[in-house]
């Protein structure tokens, strides 16, 4: 982010002609199954920047990560020393339970270790997942793939999973000799989107989500302006996204394709209906807890939490964090932003050594080196070292974006293919086990 209120205010405010584009795509099919919603939450975020003036609108859509971001909130990237300290001394007050935990069930401790490349992509039908692995499969330390996948998607009602599409994708990334994280989604950036089931929408759990605010014009059928946010501020919602990612420990905690599961990013954006400091507070506690309890049903694998803002919470978080075992990522590297480099990417050296670390290069970091910021592509090798050796990566997610001048992924691909890139098995990253995982193996 840019250190100017101004900037701040404007951050991922959408560009009207890249979203029509990305919106008349999806309407025609060109956001396949249920990557629809990918398509106009990346065109969001790409479309905030001079930098993403010069993108081809439908190839953003078709190819990019569905992460997406809403515009943060003034008092997210603003100091509170009171609050910071509060919830640190609550969070470090936490006793690390998981350790006992496991030794009382004598459970295999092993964690699946394969460090290395991975390569996000905000579509995943049939047929573009089998195009980037073509592309990989000659590229030893390209591991595999992060997907995402919203909880919307994956609990059609109360209790009742379906996993079927990440069966799909394991099938297709173990068939090729390919790991995949899997990216469990709780925001959606796109104006009438679900973030969560249905059943949650009732009073027992306060709507389930909260508004949040995005750039967006109207949607095709939609006057609905808003994104959403799961409302984990609720302890009820808490403890349904606990019983979710249960279920998916059961499923997967053993199949060793299966290499992680992520979190998205903590910022929690404009809120339509403000939250209060108690349930500011109580949301990322609770985040705490989920991150937690899905490092317990995930002991063989790496459970990862994307974190940026807000910045009170942030040091209280990756503290528990890496007690729990819980690894740290983030969904940006900006070169020369300001607020990152003074307020968040210190707080990866919390982690270092001790769990796995995972930054991720978005569709913007390979346009512009600040948010917000002209269009001033760095060099691929640039975008590596930084994640390599400042953020001390041991997992490095790329976004296979086509958008920008000159087109990212061609110039990702041809970094692999380079003498820059470490032909070692992580692709030059680090790949000792953390301290916090009792040991590491490719495979169980």
């Amino acid at each position: 982010m840019n250190t100017l209120n101004s900037s701040r205010q404007s951050r991922f405010v959408l560009g009207s002609t890249l979203f029509s584009m990305a919106v008349m795509l999806a309407a025609c099919g060109g956001g396949a199954e249920d990557d629809t919603a990918a398509v106009s939450e990346t065109a969001q975020a790409l479309a905030s920047s001079p930098a993403s003036r010069v993108a081809d609108g439908a190839d953003v859509a078709a190819e990019s990560l569905s992460g997406g971001r809403a515009p943060l909130a003034d008092w997210e990237t603003q100091d509170d020393p009171v609050t910071s300290q509060i919830f640190l001394a609550s969070q470090q007050a936490q006793a690390p339970s998981l350790e006992r935990a496991l030794a009382a069930a004598d459970t295999d401790t092993r964690v699946k270790w394969n460090p290395g490349h991975y390569i996000a992509s905000g579509k995943r039908d049939p047929q573009t997942v089998a195009k980037i692995l073509a592309e990989i499969k000659p590229i030893p330390q390209v591991k595999g793939l992060l997907l995402r996948y919203n909880w919307s998607q994956l609990e059609t009602s109360k209790g009742v999973y379906d996993f079927s599409k990440i069966d799909r994708d394991l099938a297709a990334v173990s068939a090729q000799g390919k790991r995949l994280f899997v990216m469990v989604g709780t925001k959606v950036f796109t104006a009438g989107g679900r973030a969560v089931p249905n059943y949650l929408r009732t009073a027992e759990y306060e709507g389930g989500a909260y508004k949040i605010r995005i750039g967006a014009r109207e949607t095709l059928g939609s006057n609905d302006r808003y994104g959403e946010n799961a409302a984990l501020h609720n302890a009820k919602v808490r403890n349904r996204l606990i019983a979710l990612t249960k279920a998916l420990g059961t499923r997967y905690n053993r199949h060793n394709a299966f290499e992680g599961v992520i979190f998205n990013e903590t910022a929690m954006g404009q809120m339509l209906v403000p939250l209060t400091d108690v349930q500011r507070t109580a949301y990322f506690d609770n985040l705490a807890q989920v991150d937690a309890a899905t490092k317990r049903a995930f002991p063989n694998t790496v459970v990862m939490q994307f974190i940026n803002f807000p910045r009170p919470y942030m040091q209280g978080l990756i503290t528990r964090m890496v007690n729990n075992k819980v690894a740290v990522g983030g969904p940006d590297i900006l070169l020369e932003d300001r607020d990152l480099n003074t307020y968040i990417y210190p707080l990866y050296d919390l982690a270092k050594g001790k769990v796995a670390v995972g930054p991720s290069v978005q569709p913007e970091n390979y346009l512009t080196t600040t948010q917000n910021g002209v269009h001033n592509p760095p060099s691929i090798s640039a975008l590596y070292n930084f994640g390599r050796t400042r953020l001390n990566a041991n997992y490095l997610f790329w976004t296979r974006s086509q958008a920008g001048t000159p087109t990212p992924w061609p110039r990702v691909k041809e970094f692999f293919k380079s003498s820059a890139f470490p032909k070692d098995a992580s692709g030059g990253l680090t790949s000792t086990c953390p301290k916090a995982y009792t040991a590491c193996t490719p495979s169980l």
